[in-house]
């Protein structure tokens, strides 16, 4: 009887033995296939939808991703803001031009900020910034005061972080800050900027230090002489990685034009249309360096406008040469890879010297102001969480 129960005892055995094999195997394949389908995708941008294109808009200058995504347009030749949907659809419009409250001269950015939700509009020719509603209905006004040191002159954006709002007062070559309620808090010029403790660093050009790999979602189309390179999705060059310490403090570069804001949790960014750089300042507003530098060939900048931070990617709107520049960075401020997204024209996927720029609250849309092709283009954003 002794030999019956041995062998069923290490059939038994054998029988477990597989059990936990088979247990572990599957834990290493699922290990394995958990880790390809997570494996963060190459950073790309692919076209997915024209807005605008059959509603007569003039000259978008400004956009801006609301609630459920949905995008106001600043369409600036017809002094109007209108509505769409994350799909293009139609949903209203309003303004007209003229001075009165709720009319526009030369508007020129929106943002969506606030619960509940607020649609703040840079009415740039009439020096101001008017709040609506989401339904247009008008609720204030700030920026315009007897005191030309508190007196907004033509502002070109408006923007919100550190429990402050901050607006680009383009014709003053200043920044103005206020309160939440529009109050006057501050105002921020090259006299009263103070030097930082690090230097930004701008990566190498054309692709220096590690070649310039394609980074697209779909397929790229063929590079043009600048640089950059467009097709079905907005195929992207990228610059070779770069790192460096801080360095030095360095002295502050004086405002020229500066255009739009954009923010991360330590770091101010500033686009200057004149100096064609982007200057960096701690929340304290020392100035702490710049990234990119001026020019019209590889990852330079020419007359860039406007301007997003969101998880370490610094998107630009390369205005002068019809691109779409990112920078990632590292530390909110070194630069260790650049792309350039899109080309110069008039087709579905060029740009025509677009403003400004928007991304999605949940970080997976970008809305692109095509200015002079008239239209907004949207994004999907990959591989930037």
């Amino acid at each position: 009887m002794a030999l019956p129960i041995k062998k069923e005892k290490l059939n038994q055995a054998f029988f477990l033995l597989s059990i936990i094999i088979i247990i572990i195997l599957a834990v290493l394949l699922f290990q394995k296939r958990f880790r390809l389908y997570f494996k963060k995708a190459p950073f790309s941008l692919k076209l997915i939808r024209i807005v605008g294109s059959a509603d007569n808009l003039k000259g978008p200058a400004g956009v801006a991703f609301g609630r459920r995504n949905n995008i106001y347009v600043v369409d600036s030749g017809n002094s109007r803001i209108v509505k769409f949907n994350i799909k293009g659809g139609y949903i209203r419009q309003w303004g007209i031009e003229g001075k009165a409250t709720g009319e526009f001269m030369v508007p020129l950015f929106a943002a969506a900020y606030g619960n509940p939700e607020r649609i703040y509009i840079v009415d740039s020719g009439n020096s101001r910034i008017q709040v609506f509603k989401p339904d247009g209905n008008f609720v204030s006004e700030f920026g315009i005061s007897k005191n030309p040191k508190r007196m907004l002159l033509q502002p070109t954006f408006v923007g919100f972080a550190y429990d402050k709002i901050y607006a680009a007062n383009s014709g003053s070559d200043d920044i103005m800050i206020y309160l939440k309620n529009g109050q006057f808090y501050e105002r921020k010029g090259s006299s009263s900027i103070q030097e930082g403790s690090a230097a930004v660093n701008a990566p190498a050009q054309n692709g220096a230090n590690g070649g310039s790999p394609q980074n697209s979602a779909g397929n790229a189309g063929k590079s043009s002489n600048n640089g950059a390179s467009g097709g079905n999705a907005a195929g992207g060059s990228a610059a070779g990685s770069q790192t460096s310490a801080p360095a030095p403090a360095v002295s502050p570069v004086e405002l020229k034009k500066p255009v739009s804001i954009a923010f991360s949790k330590k770091y101010i960014y500033i686009s200057d249309y004149k100096l064609s750089k982007i200057l960096v300042y701690n929340r304290q507003f020392d100035y702490i360096g710049s990234i990119g530098t001026p020019g019209q060939a590889g990852y330079q900048l020419y007359h860039p406008v406007g301007i997003v931070y969101k998880n370490g990617y610094l998107y630009v709107a390369n205005y002068g040469r019809s691109l779409l520049t990112v920078f990632k960075l590292d530390n909110g401020y070194n630069v260790i890879k650049t792309y350039n997204f899109g080309t110069p024209g008039t087709g579905r996927d060029n740009f025509n010297h677009e403003s400004n720029i928007s991304i999605s609250l949940n970080g997976e849309y970008l809305a692109v102001a095509d200015t002079n092709n008239n239209r907004i283009l949207i994004y999907r954003i990959f591989g930037a969480k």
